[in-house]
């Protein structure tokens, strides 16, 4: 292969290559050599862009996130929406998205018991970059007190319930994932309800969802 067609390879082109051996094979590659073989590209084309598995797995993840994030902002009725509205849209549109490449996300997601913490760390950093902003402007709207460090508070809750809902929709197997996005409305609804005092009913309500979930799986 000619230098000039390896420079011609995009990190989009490598991360779709990616997600798509995990469709075919339903697992992490080896290697290297391994993923670039079965994906017809070559390890002179691969390297210049990413210097691991592991680097390409983190990109996979920040461009699902960034997708769904640019999607949102391209939508007008988006705009319009409370930021409850707006959380609940944005875990609705990931996990929409996140659906035709399943099989990715069993395979990379890990568990909660043992966080891959590192390899999340660019895609937190954009996570709780994006909520913080909602935070604001929650904040802004009154739909969430103006107290000290709130945007901080929000941001770091919203990342650990994404967690919570990746293991949760893993687990799931409601038919079209239903008890997922029961999951997902119980939740939102249980943050903006702490943030605004109305604790009691929505923790007892979401307490018992959880324990019917769990207790049939």
């Amino acid at each position: 292969m000619s230098e000039a067609q390896e420079i011609s390879i995009g990190r989009a082109q490598v991360t779709e290559a990616y997600v798509a051996y995990f469709e075919r094979n339903g697992h992490k590659p080896g290697s290297m050599l391994s993923f670039c073989r079965d994906s017809n590209l070559s390890e002179g084309q691969v390297y210049p862009l990413f210097s691991s598995l592991d680097r390409i797995e983190q990109a996979c993840w920040e461009q699902l996130f960034e997708e769904v994030v640019q999607k949102l902002h391209e939508d007008e009725t988006f705009r319009q929406y409370s930021v409850r509205e707006k959380t609940l849209a944005f875990f609705f549109t990931f996990f929409q998205d996140a659906l035709p490449h399943r099989s990715f996300v069993l395979a990379t997601a890990g568990s909660l018991r043992e966080p891959k913490l590192l390899q999340w760390k660019h895609v937190k950093h954009a996570f709780k970059d994006f909520f913080r902003s909602l935070a604001e402007e929650a904040v802004e709207r009154e739909e969430l007190p103006s107290r000290f460090n709130m945007q901080r508070f929000y941001s770091e809750g919203a990342w650990v319930q994404f967690l919570f809902l990746i293991n949760f929709w893993m687990n799931d197997d409601s038919e079209g994932f239903a008890s997922t996005d029961e999951a997902i409305e119980r939740s939102v609804n249980l943050i903006f309800d702490l943030g605004a005092n109305r604790t009691l009913d929505q923790g007892l309500d979401f307490a018992r969802f959880l324990f019917r979930n769990y207790r049939q799986s």
